[in-house]
């Protein structure tokens, strides 16, 4: 029974040291995996970069633009940073992200209008999240192509009148405005020969008759800059100081005419001319709305009479094996929904045709392509198989 009991006794003493053993073995391999998985982690860094950067016009409002980022997240990561867009390394506008770990892709988008220099750098820039060590690509400089151009307007006054600063405060336009001297009545035109305008508006000018010479020099500036005109006259202007214009605006002179019976927004185009012919008292008077339908008038002559796209890389860099995004616009708003395709081609041999969807919201049109061979690709843009633009693209490593 001594032995027995002995026995017994070293029996669970054995189990106990293996139990311990195993245990020992278990939480070091437990170590070694947490220890192989920290490392892991630290071998993979949080990095925030930027993918792809979209400047597109805002169908809504000519006087604005957008400016689009996305930002991709690899390697996880939590917490908010900040997003800024700058111009001329002055800020113009910011946003916070809140960024998790799983997430990948984050979108922000600025509208910007006048306040920016079009001619200058932008910078597009994130604040490094919590963890994040390389931020040489958290920032992008670019320059924009796509800029808020308002037309030049030269406005002649030949007597200043109540329309006068209606006209001129209600313009969405860059303008130079010659009217006559207070002091002397002298009107001086000569900065007006020297510069070129999109427009010249004639406000109840002249205000009497101007020699043939006068004239000729007048037309062979509006056709050497190719400029429309607009003419605005009270009713009670003098139709013979009016008559050398007529023509411009196709209107046929004759003893009798009066401008009572103008129809009040005339519209007029010979080619590529266009002119208009105003024939009001009150344009100032708001509760006719004359002034909405001046724009409209100036809105019109403004208009291109074909619609032209031009399409874009929005990568900020173009690697093998990873997408390219590509976008395009047209440079009037367009009601038809373009049937657009882009072929790409490699050598001149077509290698694969992509499809371009439309962004009903944003008001253009994308696709993507992964290129997967070193080298030039050729992105043919077609509208129902008719060429309307081209990019070229080297991708090299």
């Amino acid at each position: 029974m001594k032995y027995y009991n002995f026995f017994i006794a070293s029996l669970i003493f054995f189990i106990t040291l293996v139990s311990c053993t195993k245990n020992k073995e278990s939480t070091i391999i437990e170590n070694n995996l947490s220890i192989s998985v920290n490392e892991s982690i630290i071998d993979e860094p949080i990095d925030l970069s930027i993918k792809n950067i979209l400047i597109y016009p805002n169908q809504f409002d000519k006087n604005s633009i957008y400016i689009d980022v996305e930002i991709l997240s690899i390697n996880g990561g939590d917490g908010e940073v900040q997003i800024s867009l700058l111009n001329d390394k002055r800020l113009v506008a910011s946003n916070p992200i809140k960024v998790s770990s799983n997430e990948k892709n984050y979108f922000q988008s600025f509208m910007i209008g006048e306040e920016v220099d079009y001619e200058k750098n932008f910078e597009i820039g994130i604040s490094a999240l919590n963890g994040e060590t390389n931020i040489s690509n958290n920032k992008h400089i670019f320059k924009s192509s796509l800029k808020i151009e308002k037309p030049k307007i030269a406005i002649l006054s030949g007597k200043l009148n109540f329309n006068t600063p209606h006209i001129i405060n209600n313009l969405n336009a860059d303008y130079d405005h010659f009217y006559p001297s207070p002091i002397d009545g002298n009107l001086d035109i000569t900065d007006f020969w020297f510069t070129n305008y999109d427009i010249i508006l004639l406000d109840n000018f002249p205000s009497k008759p101007v020699s043939d010479k006068w004239l000729k020099l007048f037309l062979k500036k509006i056709i050497s800059e190719n400029s429309s005109l607009v003419m605005n006259s009270r009713l009670d202007q003098d139709i013979k100081v009016l008559k050398d214009f007529f023509p411009i605006f196709n209107i046929k002179y004759d003893e009798g005419i009066n401008l009572n019976d103008f129809n009040n927004f005339s519209r007029n185009q010979n080619g590529s001319f266009k002119s208009s012919f105003i024939a009001i008292n009150d344009i100032f008077n708001i509760s006719k709305n004359y002034i909405s339908e001046l724009n409209e008038i100036i809105d019109w002559i403004l208009k291109d009479a074909d619609v032209q796209y031009s399409f874009h890389i929005a990568n900020k860099y173009n690697k093998l094996y990873e997408p390219i995004f590509i976008y395009g616009y047209s440079n009037v708003v367009d009601s038809e929904l373009k049937n657009l395709q882009a072929e790409v081609l490699m050598d001149d041999e077509v290698i694969s045709t992509i499809k371009l969807l439309y962004n009903p919201i944003s008001g253009y049109y994308f696709s993507q392509f992964e290129p997967d061979t070193l080298g030039s690709y050729v992105f043919n843009i077609q509208n129902n198989k008719k060429l309307i633009d081209t990019i070229n693209i080297n991708i090299y490593e």
